[in-house]
């Protein structure tokens, strides 16, 4: 096995369409959230393939940490970006969500047709606790990696929690304030010495590369002026919402449900949760579950903006920001700024959560499957989330069965 280091050192760099291929099979096979398919990526792209380096893979986890987006679709843009430029990046964009986007537009495709049959209502009727436990547990594992015991980082998630309950919604202002005091709370200490050298494992190559992304950009504005007004109101939303993913897409859960149920009344309570339902067992990112809510509110169409929206947050920042922070992501008050922003999301994602809890668990049965699955997910750390979803759903059918539904 250890003799297996010196052929990644003469590994050949891979080509755009192998990049793509690998990533096309990733989004179409990869489940577990974004941990599990970002250690995918560190298996298969450093040790197995030795495509990275580990100094490329480090700075690609770092950057996509740092910015707005599904951690490991981010994960994957860079790896294509650092190969092959704006090319590539857009290469691997497309690749990773096309499986996850078929899927999920032929489930709702189906759900339209099917969604009042009893064995669809009685499966949806046990996931929908199961999906508000994971969002807690997303939102723990967010705040031990946040929070850790900086007492200020409290305050700013104490704070930004408690507006957001007694508003019943998240403010964008929080994000600006807390961005903006981050700059001077938690900028660290400047360095005595400022060494002037490029930062480890940085790759200056495609960052010469990054102008031509504006092409593809503009052709979109231009085909922008034939789609209709919910389509593009649909891909504006979605692109918002893209702005404020961080790590796993359950984290935005509460964001979609206080404007898509609450603000804009597109969807009720039941068909939110089962969108959210058909995100996390799909393969790929969570945050397919836009393709489903566009396509309920306007077909193919929707489907197909609200992805595009979703997921284009995450490839514009990744191909922008990639050569600026590998230069400059050590710039204290870069750093200050985005932790401000990264506990005060925390804090909202807390604060909003109970809304989601509130529509799913309406009796005893559901507060049960509830508080069970949250048990399971902290005593047994890998328990698989598609794996807890599909029992939820078999303890609908159950209940129903029962009559307990």
């Amino acid at each position: 096995m250890a003799e297996s280091v010196p052929v990644h050192a003469a590994a050949p760099p891979p080509s755009m369409w192998d990049l793509a291929r690998y990533f096309l099979r990733l989004g179409a096979l990869g489940f577990g959230g974004p941990v599990a398919l970002a250690n995918a990526m560190r298996r298969d792209l450093v040790e197995e393939r030795g495509w990275l380096s580990e100094a490329e893979y480090d700075d690609g986890l770092a950057i996509a940490a740092a910015c707005p987006g599904p951690l490991a679709y981010q994960l994957g843009v860079y790896c294509g970006y650092i190969r092959h430029g704006v090319a590539g990046g857009f290469a691997v964009a497309g690749a990773f969500a096309l499986v996850p986007y078929l899927l999920v537009t032929a489930a709702a495709w189906c759900y339209v047709r099917l969604g009042d049959a009893w064995q669809i209502r009685a499966l949806f009727y046990g996931i929908a606790p199961v999906v508000v436990s994971l969002i807690l547990k997303a939102c723990w594992n967010l705040g031990q990696k946040t929070l850790r015991r900086d007492w200020l980082a409290w305050l700013f998630f104490a704070l930004s929690c408690a507006v957001t309950v007694i508003v019943e919604r998240e403010l964008t202002v929080l994000f600006l304030v807390a961005g903006a005091l981050g700059t001077v709370l938690f900028a660290p200490p400047a360095p005595a010495v400022v060494a002037a050298t490029q930062p480890a494992g940085g790759t200056p190559g495609p960052a010469t590369a990054k102008l031509p992304g504006l092409a593809p950009a503009g052709a979109a504005v231009g085909v922008a002026g034939g789609i209709s007004a919910m389509t593009a109101k649909l891909f504006w939303f979605f692109f918002k919402t893209g702005m404020l993913v961080f790590g796993s897409g359950l984290v935005i859960v509460p964001f979609l449900k206080t404007y898509i149920v609450d603000q804009y009344h597109w969807l009720d309570n039941r068909q939110f949760l089962d969108s959210v339902a058909i995100g996390m067992i799909s393969p790929g990112p969570v945050v397919i579950t836009a393709t489903f809510v566009g396509f309920l509110l306007n077909g193919w169409a929707g489907a197909t903006a609200a992805t595009i929206g979703m997921f284009a947050p995450a490839v514009l920042l990744t191909v922008l920001a990639t050569p600026l922070l590998l230069r400059y992501g050590r710039n204290r008050r870069l750093r200050g700024f985005i932790r401000g922003i990264t506990v005060t999301v925390v804090g909202v994602l807390v604060g909003t959560t109970f809304l989601v809890g509130k529509a799913a668990i309406t009796d005893w049965p559901t507060a049960a499957v509830a508080v069970l699955t949250l048990a399971a997910l902290f005593l047994w750390k890998g328990l698989p989330e598609p794996l807890v979803v599909a029992l939820g759903g078999l303890l609908g059918i159950a209940a129903h069965w029962l009559h307990l539904a």
